[in-house]
């Protein structure tokens, strides 16, 4: 009878083993379990339910917001929306805020390849802001407001992108092409006096610099007592 005893003392313990064993691969699994938030069932597009805290806004090469870092409970991923949804994108999704959001997974873009996931539907707890993207039409293409910028040195240079290449001046963002930037910037250093023409994006189309600055896409711009076709 002790004999029978002590087999099923050891039987019992190696079931608690193995037991055990299981609930440590199960976690370790799901710690190591590479991002597929709730998958949300939307006929050929691969459409996913998250949540997380919003790290830090990303820009466009024409210094645009269009996207958003979002920290979730297994890693960072970066959420792309439409340049002309970012007014009201970041006005609910606020830096450190906690999102609610559905996403797809978009096409691979060379020119964006860290935006996997395309923002289509976002809701905040603390705000109670509910956006639907799909609702927010773009706007009409138009010139814009025409402005003319006068500068005086030090002239402010920005960031630098394969595509587009910026000029701070009187307060505003002013985007030049990449070939143009690399023949007028070197003059620009140099000059007394810069004076540019063109137009400036209306703010109210939704578009948020990452500058902070109105936008203007030159049309000539004039180095001292020279003028240059911005083309």
């Amino acid at each position: 009878m002790k004999r029978k005893f002590s087999k099923l003392n050891v039987l019992l313990l190696l079931l608690i083993i193995l037991a055990a064993g299981a609930l440590l691969y199960q976690s370790k699994q799901k710690r190591t379990h590479s991002f597929v938030a709730n998958p949300i069932d939307n006929g050929s597009r691969e459409t996913y339910e998250l949540n997380g805290q919003v790290l830090q806004y990303g820009s466009n090469h024409d210094g645009d917001i269009d996207k958003i870092l979002l920290l979730t409970a297994k890693e960072k991923i970066w959420l792309h929306f439409p340049p002309h949804t970012a007014r009201q994108v970041t006005g609910a999704a606020q830096l450190n805020s906690t999102i609610e959001a559905i996403v797809e997974k978009k096409p691979h873009a060379p020119h964006d390849p860290e935006s996997v996931y395309e923002l289509k539907y976002l809701s905040t707890r603390q705000s109670q802001h509910q956006i639907d993207l799909t609702k927010l039409p773009a706007p009409v293409p138009r010139k814009g407001i025409e402005v003319e910028l006068t500068g005086y040195p030090p002239y402010k240079f920005g960031y630098k992108k394969e595509e587009q290449s910026v000029l701070f001046l009187s307060g505003r963002t002013v985007l030049f092409p990449a070939h143009m930037a690399r023949e007028l910037f070197p003059l620009m250093r140099k000059a007394k006096m810069i004076l540019v023409k063109g137009y400036m994006r209306d703010t109210a189309e939704g578009f948020v610099t990452a500058s902070g600055r109105a936008a203007v896409k030159p049309g000539t711009i004039q180095i001292d007592s020279i003028t240059y076709k911005i083309r």
